[in-house]
């Protein structure tokens, strides 16, 4: 119970809803009371670890999601959608516990064609070689744009790194384009996307899976 002093206006000592009321060194004061720490069920732990696992592997990607995830899965699309399918089919169990599986992982989404027979090779000195068949394409898509993304997914959260093309890549009908990988990836594993998005920005393909890549030191 709080007790109002000089007044309704005034000052006021003790709990008084989420608000307690103090005097400090002759003035009054109001502080928020502290917080009780909720205690969570052993389910409730796992699922924010799940959560938080995959909130961190799609982190770095956002840009890249925001362009390939565009009104895919929901009205919004975008980040939301990309969490949602992460959590659903990338986010995977077994005896050793949960992890995102990165074959499952999908970055791009949408209804335009895949790549046909898709490739990736390391050639020196630190560049990796997308390539892909562009026979018998339709017209209506040989003006696609190549999405590429180059994931490092470390352990360590820091020294997570990506390198990518969103809207800077060749027309699909080229069928082939190279990205130059930072020294900071020597020695490092890296995992592989490709996707494509329209000339016009109205839609994107389903990403595809290209493998993991140890490239040397």
């Amino acid at each position: 119970m709080a007790r109002i002093k000089n007044g309704y206006l005034g000052g006021f000592s003790g709990k008084l809803g989420t608000g307690v009321g103090y005097k400090l060194y002759g003035e009054d004061h109001v502080r928020s009371l502290p917080k009780r720490h909720a205690k969570f069920t052993e389910n409730e732990v796992i699922n924010m670890a799940k959560f938080k696992l995959v909130q961190d592997c799609l982190e770095p990607l956002k840009d890249f999601i925001k362009v390939g995830f565009k009104d895919y899965g929901t009205k919004t699309g975008g980040y939301r959608s990309a969490v949602s399918y992460t959590r659903k089919v990338a986010l995977v169990s077994d005896d050793a516990g949960f992890y995102i599986d990165p074959a499952l992982l999908k970055v791009t989404g949408g209804d335009l064609p895949q790549a046909i027979t898709p490739r990736v090779i390391f050639e020196d000195p630190m560049q990796l070689k997308f390539s892909w068949d562009t026979t018998g394409l339709h017209y209506s898509i040989k003006s696609d744009q190549v999405m590429l993304l180059v994931y490092n997914m470390d352990v360590d959260l820091e020294k997570r790194k990506i390198v990518s093309r969103i809207f800077n890549g060749v027309f699909r009908h080229e069928g082939t384009q190279t990205i130059m990988l930072p020294n900071s990836f020597k020695g490092k594993e890296v995992d592989a996307y490709i996707g494509f998005v329209a000339a016009d920005r109205s839609k994107q393909s389903d990403s595809q899976y290209l493998g993991r890549i140890a490239i040397p030191e």
